[in-house]
C-alpha cells in the first residue's frame, strides 16, 4: 500500500459524497484508515491518515466568509475577473486586486484568512492566461 493510492480513493469519495453526515463516510474512513495504516513509510503513513481523518471537510467543500474582509474580497475579484480592457490592463488590475486580497486576508479572522487568500488563485489563474493571450498577439 502507498500514499498515492489512498489519497486516489480519498479524492474519489470526496466527489462521490456529497454529504458529510452520510452513513457510508464512517464505513469509508475506517477502510481507508486500515489501507493508511499498511503504509510501510512512517512520514507516509502519518500523511496518509491526515489525509483521511480530513475527509469529512474535504465532502463539506470551502466554507463561505461572513466577515467584512470576505465580502470586499470576493467583490473585488469578482470584478477583476469579468474586467474588460487589453490584457496588460486586465493583468495590472488582478495583481493589485490579488495584493489587496492578501492584505484583507491579513486582517480577517483566522478561520477565514486562508479561505480569502486562496481567492489569488483564481487571479493567478487568469495573469497567467492573460499572459498568453499577450504572447500570443505579439507573435
Amino acid at each position: 500500500m502507498d500514499y498515492d493510492t489512498v489519497d486516489a480513493e480519498v479524492r474519489e469519495l470526496a466527489h462521490k459524497l456529497s454529504d458529510p453526515d452520510d452513513p457510508a463516510l464512517a464505513t469509508e474512513t475506517a477502510r481507508l484508515t486500515e489501507l493508511a495504516e499498511q503504509i510501510a513509510d512512517e512520514v507516509w503513513r502519518e500523511r496518509a491518515l491526515a489525509r483521511v481523518r480530513r475527509l469529512p471537510d474535504l465532502i463539506a467543500g470551502p466554507q463561505t466568509g461572513t466577515s467584512p474582509q470576505y465580502d470586499e474580497a470576493s467583490a473585488l475579484v469578482a470584478e477583476a475577473l469579468g474586467a474588460t480592457g487589453s490584457p496588460a490592463e486586465r493583468i495590472e488590475q488582478a495583481e493589485r486586486t490579488a495584493a489587496t486580497v492578501a492584505g484583507l486576508a491579513d486582517q480577517a479572522p483566522a478561520p477565514e484568512s486562508g479561505t480569502i487568500l486562496r481567492m489569488n488563485s483564481a487571479l493567478a489563474r487568469l495573469i497567467e492566461e492573460l499572459r498568453i493571450e499577450e504572447q500570443r498577439a505579439e507573435a
